[in-house]
């Protein structure tokens, strides 16, 4: 593949197109534009209930505009004044060939809630790549906001991962055939593994006029979505502290569940609420199902909405002899409390819900969910294998030792007294996960290739 098919690859991998809804009227709101200090433009506004002691204000994704809470403003407004904006770059707000980043339109949001709320407390609601910019402004710690809540909230996995999902997503929908999703997730991993080895990263043409002109067109919806795939939301998953409702259809095939259990694990008061019968746009495919949660979460009372997010009760020691073996197996699940798991020429293999002393996988395929390991010598050893990790805490001396393997790793906490990871022929996704060793400390979020190196 020649470089300029791998940039235009990689370009076409981190845009979440979304259906561009039409501007229709909505009753009972007043629409003005006004300039804004951020983006040095007009940003086009919606506002509804302006005498309401309480404010609301709605983002939208990528390629979409106000019009997505066509239904959503109304039956928020009955409670609160409701605030909606098109995001610069899209629906009725200046365009231009700019930084479009979450850290930018959070700024926007930022502005926005001074200038209509004033000194009245509000919420935020975010859908898709609002979901982004909604994240990062409530990471700001911002004055007098206090609920969140994230509807399929796009770009917070690295993008690798997002882009496997939808390549899988594309190949089932147009195959009809679910089997199909493997074998395309696997295929445009090999293809991206190519694209990071580009001498320049397709995320540092937003960075250069040059870039966002010429490579680009100045398209606000490929700039913003490259302004996306470059953002870490590791540290404002771990920092937002106010209660949080995370929102997931049930059919999204744009951006993966496996988002939604991230950061409803990982951020210190979320939790998860599943939209039946959804896809990636539920506040417009099941319109009520939505907002009756929305309003549930925001008028829920403090105490009450205190409860849900209790801390769970500590589990008892680990002190487990079971052991699991897997031998030419496909589709066996493991759950609870194991000294050891071993696995040898498995597929489709589950682990979720469990604590492992130690794991170990040999030419297999297996997906860990809530799976904490803890290793005295080596915790996760993979050989050979594909490994999926999504929550969890793993440790060890060394937290994960990996031969020819490939790991996709997301909300996943590592700990290893000599190293976090050895890796030999092993290429890794870190997607806002955390490592402590005595060669890292902090964050992770990169795609890693090793060829005989320590973590």
């Amino acid at each position: 593949m020649n470089g300029a098919m791998r940039l235009m690859f990689c370009l076409a991998a981190f845009i979440w197109l979304q259906p561009a809804w039409g501007r229709d009227a909505i009753p009972g709101t007043d629409e003005e534009c006004i300039e804004e200090p951020i983006f040095e433009g007009k940003v086009c506004t919606v506002q509804a209930n302006r005498d309401a002691k309480i404010g609301v204000i709605l983002i939208h994704g990528l390629n979409g505009s106000v019009g997505d809470w066509l239904h959503t403003i109304p039956a928020l407004a009955t409670d609160f004044h409701v605030v909606a904006f098109d995001l610069p770059g899209f629906g009725k707000s200046d365009k231009g060939s700019q930084h479009y980043s979450p850290t930018r339109y959070a700024r926007l949001a930022h502005f926005l809630a001074d200038h209509y709320f004033q000194n009245k407390p509000y919420h935020i609601v975010g859908h898709s790549m609002g979901g982004a910019v909604a994240l990062r402004f409530a990471s700001q710690r911002p004055l007098r906001f206090q609920r969140l809540v994230l509807i399929d909230a796009a770009g917070i996995l690295h993008p690798q991962v997002i882009t496997k999902f939808q390549a899988g997503s594309m190949m089932e929908r147009v195959s009809g055939v679910q089997q199909t999703r493997g074998f395309a997730e696997r295929l445009s991993g090999k293809i991206l593994a190519q694209v990071e080895r580009m001498p320049i990263s397709p995320t540092d043409i937003v960075n250069t006029a040059l870039g966002r002109d010429v490579v680009l067109q100045g398209g606000p919806e490929k700039i913003a979505a490259l302004d996306l795939a470059g953002e870490d939301f590791s540290y404002a998953i771990s920092s937002v502290t106010e209660p949080t409702l995370v929102l997931w259809g049930d059919n999204d095939q744009v951006v993966p569940l496996r988002t939604g259990k991230v950061l409803s694990a990982r951020m210190p008061h979320a939790r998860l609420e599943i939209i039946s019968d959804s896809g990636h746009e539920p506040m417009l495919e099941q319109t009520e199902q939505l907002n009756d949660m929305v309003r549930k979460h925001l008028l829920e009372n403090d105490d009450v909405l205190a409860e849900h997010h209790q801390q769970a009760k500590p589990l008892p020691v680990f002190n487990s002899e079971r052991v699991g073996t897997c031998s030419g197996e496909s589709g066996k699940i493991f759950k609870g409390d194991y000294r050891a798991i071993e696995l040898r020429n498995c597929s489709n293999i589950t682990i979720r819900n469990a604590r492992v002393g130690q794991l170990s996988a040999l030419n297999s395929r297996l997906n860990l969910t809530n799976t904490d390991i803890l290793g005295k010598d080596v915790g996760l050893n993979a050989d050979n294998s594909d490994v999926t990790v999504t929550n969890g805490d793993i440790s060890g001396v060394i937290a994960i030792n990996a031969v020819n393997s490939k790991l996709d790793l997301a909300g996943v906490h590592l700990k290893g007294s000599q190293a976090a990871v050895k890796g030999v022929n092993s290429k890794f996704i870190f997607s806002v996960s955390q490592a402590s060793s005595p060669h890292v400390q902090g964050h992770l979020h990169i795609f890693k290739s090793m060829v005989d190196e320590e973590l």
